[in-house]
């Protein structure tokens, strides 16, 4: 296996896929030193640690709900890329963009069942199937993007035992995780207290969790579908609503609402997520061991372009709306105040074990 990583490694180079470090700060730092050296160490590499050909094609479908243009499909299609050259092409990934097998819970039923391959998505999208992942999605579970890589680790303890048990549940195997970006606040007056949410009609998906953290916070939570989120907001039936910048700006929230509040209220990752199914049936572990290889480097260099996009579009928006910084350890304080009412959902000292990650 580690040839097999060495081999990839260099495929990634010859890509321009980089391998970077597990936390925001390491992912700045960690950039391979020549092109010239991975370039020797690919050949090295090309005579000793070749992957083992069955002599047998496969073909493998990858699916997700995000637009051809996105970081994610990005991501989706360099991890074709890699796979098909680590592998010489006996690996095939066709990578099917903007929700092509239908909505997220199509996709969720495919992968399970082994019709589908590969599926990209958040991390809690299958907390109706296994619960326990829902954590992932509290708000303020995570402290910053640093803490929040320091948890999607394979060297993380809670992170692999709740990846784990999704997969039993589930039937799913994440191979990777990458950065999706920082859930924010938009609404049509300032928030820069928790206060000042008390009475606003804050649109939210039919999700009890959200609910919650919105009531808590002294909001009205108002059920609204996400393609209905914008005329709901023109017409004033919510005042208000939260997701990623990617999201404000690609639904064009921004031309709806006045704030911009930086809540940072829940991070977001994206997963490479395969069927069980189909490892069982199509796949033999050096086949199992190139792919999930080939998808943390891809993570990896997906971290630093949405990190970095994150910030460039948060600037963007400060022609466009009012941007204010809340004191997010008012915000915090109060949704972590709720924690104990989900324990029983997230398992006993899980959101504790998550967050001593931070320290």
């Amino acid at each position: 296996m580690k040839k097999l990583l060495t081999w990839v490694t260099c495929a990634a180079v010859a890509l321009g896929v980089m391998a970077c470090g597990g936390t925001a700060e390491a992912v700045k730092e960690s950039v391979p030193e020549t092109t010239a050296s991975k370039t020797e160490e690919a050949s090295d590499a090309d005579k000793e640690n070749k992957y083992e050909k069955t002599g047998i094609p496969v073909k493998l479908r990858l699916g997700h709900a995000q637009p051809s243009d996105s970081i994610t499909n990005k991501a989706a299609n360099d991890f074709a890329k890699l796979v098909d050259q680590a592998t010489e092409g006996e690996l095939s990934i066709q990578v099917y963009p903007d929700s092509t097998f239908g909505a997220n819970a199509d996709m969720v039923s495919g992968v399970e069942s082994g019709d589908l391959d590969f599926f990209v998505s958040a991390t809690a999208q299958f907390a109706t199937q296994y619960k326990p992942i829902s954590v992932v999605d509290a708000w303020y579970m995570f402290k910053d993007t640093d803490h929040l890589l320091r948890f999607y680790s394979p060297e993380c303890e809670v992170y692999n035992r709740l990846m784990n048990g999704m997969r039993d549940a589930v039937g799913v195997d994440t191979l990777a995780s990458f950065y999706y970006g920082a859930r924010q606040m938009t609404a049509n007056r300032t928030i820069k207290q928790v206060s000042d949410l008390n009475g606003m009609k804050m649109r939210v998906a039919s999700d009890p969790m959200p609910t919650a953290f919105f009531k808590a916070l002294g909001a009205v939570p108002t059920p609204v579908a996400y393609n209905e989120t914008y005329l709901a907001l023109q017409q004033k039936v919510a005042d208000g609503e939260e997701n990623p910048i990617i999201s404000i700006q690609s639904m064009k929230f921004d031309e709806v609402q006045s704030d911009l509040a930086l809540t940072y209220h829940q991070h977001q990752m994206f997963n490479f997520f395969l069927s069980v199914a189909t490892e069982k049936e199509k796949l033999n572990e050096n086949q199992l061991a190139v792919l999930r290889m080939c998808a943390q480097t891809v993570a990896e260099q997906a971290n630093m372009d949405a990190i970095a996009a994150e910030k460039s579009m948060i600037e963007a928006e400060r022609s466009k709306l009012t941007v204010t910084e809340p004191d997010l350890e008012e915000f915090r304080t109060v949704c972590q105040s709720i924690y104990p009412e989900f324990e029983e959902i997230w398992g006993q000292g899980v959101a504790d074990s998550i967050q001593k990650l931070a320290e």
